[in-house]
């Protein structure tokens, strides 16, 4: 609550309790503690602290590692919060080493057509595009683009801000025409996607799930 409200030294006092607790309790090589470590790593990102930041999500790593081996799905939101932080920092080179690292992981255990391979062509895309790379960049949000069309379908809001990427790195290159083909696409998508949600809306089936980044 006090990091959504922006109150991160707050949010620190009390993870840092919640740190000790688990410390006491389980000792350093548990993934409760390494969640805590995630958690705390998270709230100094937010506050532009990066090398605090990089310190806790390193030390998230080592005990996911230690704790869960080098091929489970759990460390790769340790290699991305890694290299987020990095993208952030610019030092591209760094953050490409982490994403594709996390990218391996997720093809090795989901295979190629999987939500969160997806995620991390985005991820890569994003910083060849920072990079000024857009050729890669392009390659990397066809990628999660193609593979977002067969895991969510034509109408999701995702496919929708997909083509709008694209449409994004063509202008930066200066191709109006194919710029603005994706647009075009986006805009159908977008369109697609509010059809369908009007549709569902009107049948009896009220349930909602809701996710959560954050660890606990």
């Amino acid at each position: 609550m006090y990091k959504l409200k922006g109150d991160y030294d707050k949010a620190l006092e009390y993870y840092n309790k919640s740190l000790a607790i688990r410390l006491n309790a389980l000792g350093e090589n548990h993934p409760d503690v390494a969640d805590s470590y995630n958690n705390i790593g998270m709230v100094y990102h937010a506050k532009g602290d990066y090398d605090k930041s990089l310190e806790y999500f390193a030390t998230m790593l080592s005990t996911k590692l230690y704790t869960m081996g080098e091929n489970h799905p759990d460390v790769v939101i340790s290699y991305n919060n890694i290299g987020t932080v990095y993208k952030a920092r610019g030092d591209y080179v760094k953050a490409l080493e982490y994403y594709t690292k996390s990218l391996s992981i997720e093809l090795n255990t989901f295979g190629q057509n999987h939500p969160d391979v997806a995620t991390s062509f985005n991820n890569i895309a994003f910083v060849y595009k920072a990079k000024g790379d857009y050729n890669e960049a392009l390659e990397y949000f066809t990628k999660s683009l193609s593979v977002k069309l067969i895991t969510l379908g034509v109408d999701h809001p995702e496919v929708a801000n997909a083509y709008s990427k694209i449409c994004k790195v063509y202008m930066a290159m200066g191709g109006v025409e194919r710029a603005m083909e994706y647009q075009f696409y986006s805009m159908n998508r977008a369109i697609g996607s509010l059809e369908s949600r009007i549709g569902s809306d009107s049948g009896t089936d009220d349930s909602d799930s809701d996710t959560n980044s954050d660890t606990t």
